[in-house]
């Protein structure tokens, strides 16, 4: 098969992003795909060996901004606290790094849920392309060894810890997502009520003594 002469990697990306907005995974067809992008099948297999292939290529592309946006967030919710007064420590970081990625699902519902459920990472992937999919968690378990260090929270097992944090904050994100919770907490004020518990709780389980 010959290259095409146009690199269109990153448009199969994009326009596949678009209709993931509108359909689920599996409502979208190859040809849907060719379709939106302007292309033909085959064009879209040189590119991509399959769906799924190209599904978890978006998924990383999507976990990378969402790295990005809690990194960014996460320094403008630190200087926030300094600017306040309060002493920056590990468990402020830890606070402020499950607040930008509470802050950026809300923003992105839907891609959200794609990351968070819908999508799935390669199972078969090298440890060093799994550590592009969870990213976030391995810097979570960075921070949270500092807080071990610094005396501020009881953990045998950071990465473990790390890991449950995410989970727990995403099952009470999705709970607001999908209107699983009682109405009060759909509006923009009741999610932050909601999810802010939810992480008073989670920084009050690290503090404890195991």
């Amino acid at each position: 098969m010959g290259k095409p002469k146009t690199d269109l990697a990153p448009r199969i990306r994009e326009k596949t992003l678009e209709l993931l907005m509108e359909k689920e995974p599996e409502e979208i067809s190859t040809r849907d795909i060719a379709k939106a992008c302007g292309a033909t099948t085959t064009c879209i297999y040189y590119y991509y060996k399959d769906k799924e292939t190209l599904y978890m290529e978006i998924k990383l592309y999507c976990v990378g901004k969402m790295d990005e946006f809690i990194k960014n967030q996460m320094e403008k919710l630190i200087k926030k606290h300094q600017k306040a007064g309060n002493k920056t420590d590990p468990l402020i970081e830890i606070r402020a790094g499950l607040e930008a990625f509470r802050d950026w699902a809300f923003l992105n519902p839907r891609i959200a849920l794609l990351v968070m459920e819908r999508l799935k990472a390669d199972i078969l992937a090298d440890s060093e392309k799994m550590k592009e999919y969870y990213k976030s968690t391995v810097f979570a378990k960075i921070v949270m060894d500092k807080a071990v260090q610094a005396g501020l929270i009881k953990s045998k097992d950071t990465l473990l810890d790390a890991s449950l944090c995410i989970s727990a904050l995403w099952g009470a994100i999705e709970s607001v997502l999908l209107n699983r919770t009682i109405p009060q907490y759909w509006t923009q004020k009741g999610k932050i009520i909601f999810t802010d518990k939810m992480i008073d709780l989670l920084l009050v389980s690290l503090t404890r003594k195991l």
